[in-house]
């Protein structure tokens, strides 16, 4: 999929690249097709296109041909290299590189509570493989994606700050995803302090743009496959919970930031206090770009319980903002914004 030949994801690709160091520099991206991974790699290569930069750019991913077909239309002047790896493997030491950033992960609910094990051993292992190679070969920085989701529960606050944190119930599966993220974060502050490896860590909200892959089943992406549908927008739960969304854009934006000027063995939530919403307000907000109306629609199961206590996922934004970065997207636009290319490609 060409993304580089629509003019208003260019629009994207060049606000974040005009922010990053002019200097050569070589960067490998684990996770390189998926949301965050794929837009990081076409703002590098754009990067090089069109403002002359000399980026090399190694985008790992576990299949070739789904690296080939996501990047088509790749040249020479790109700098882009593909890697085919699975990163719960040690990775290549031929390659050398001056940045890591780790964002191979499964963040699909449906998916990780599904492959538990495999989602547990790819936080964990891929991490510590991108750290034990940031220690090898020096590399500047190495950077862990992680999730709100560390977090957990019960967290007697209306937002959070990177300091906090809450209970996870490990008896279940589905914890394995928020649980391995939480040590896969130790494992990166466990590196700053035995091996002065430099690591930082980029926490993120809700993501949401055009690089979405299908398959993904967060409630956004859903509300936004309704909008390019022509559909009525199906809530399937009251909707009462209020998160913290960012565009794809200002979030790549905002991992750039913690990776060039973050500090070692510190964790930066990657939100914006602007796109605080309940899923019932952005399911309005959804309903209203593509004409249409909100419907509810309960589980049987769910009809005439008792309402429980809402745990809201808002994430405080100021830590990262200390570091010069800022949105520039609204949910709104950044709504508008991913229809308007989505319905071009």
């Amino acid at each position: 999929m060409n993304f580089l030949d629509n003019k208003d994801y260019q629009k994207d690709l060049y606000m974040v690249a005009v922010q990053l160091p002019e200097e050569a520099f070589s960067i490998l991206i684990t996770g390189a097709t998926g949301l965050i991974g794929s837009f990081m790699v076409d703002v590098l290569r754009y990067a090089n296109r069109v403002l002359n930069r000399e980026y090399k750019i190694y985008a790992v991913g576990r299949s070739i041909e789904k690296l080939q077909q996501r990047f088509e239309g790749w040249n020479e002047v790109d700098g882009l290299h593909f890697v085919e790896q699975d990163v719960s493997q040690p990775f290549d030491d031929n390659i050398h590189v001056d940045y890591i950033v780790s964002a191979a992960s499964n963040a699909d609910p449906a998916s990780y509570a599904k492959y538990p094990v495999e989602t547990i051993l790819t936080n964990i292992l891929g991490t510590k493989h991108a750290l034990e190679y940031g220690k090898k070969h020096n590399c500047k920085k190495v950077l862990l994606t992680s999730t709100m989701e560390v977090y957990g529960n019960d967290i007697p606050k209306t937002s959070f700050s990177e300091d906090d944190y809450g209970k996870i119930d490990f008896n279940q599966v589905r914890a394995g995803y928020p649980e391995s993220k939480r040590t896969s974060e130790l494992l990166c502050r466990s590196y700053v302090q035995e091996y002065a490896v430099p690591a930082v860590i980029a926490r993120l909200g809700y993501i949401y743009g055009p690089t979405m892959i299908k398959t993904d089943n967060k409630v956004v992406a859903q509300f936004i496959r309704n909008i390019l549908n022509n559909e009525d927008i199906i809530l399937k739960s009251e909707g009462l919970q209020e998160r913290s969304y960012l565009y794809v854009a200002d979030t790549v934006s905002g991992i750039f930031t913690i990776l060039f000027n973050g500090q070692d063995g510190e964790a930066y939530n990657v939100v914006s206090s602007n796109s605080v919403v309940s899923i019932k307000n952005l399911a309005l907000l959804a309903a209203d770009l593509a004409g249409k109306e909100v419907k509810i629609d309960l589980p049987i199961s769910d009809k005439g319980a008792v309402m429980m206590k809402v745990q809201n996922n808002i994430l405080e934004d100021k830590k990262l903002k200390a570091l010069g970065w800022s949105d520039q997207y609204s949910l709104s636009d950044g709504l508008i914004q991913t229809v308007k290319i989505l319905k071009k490609v």
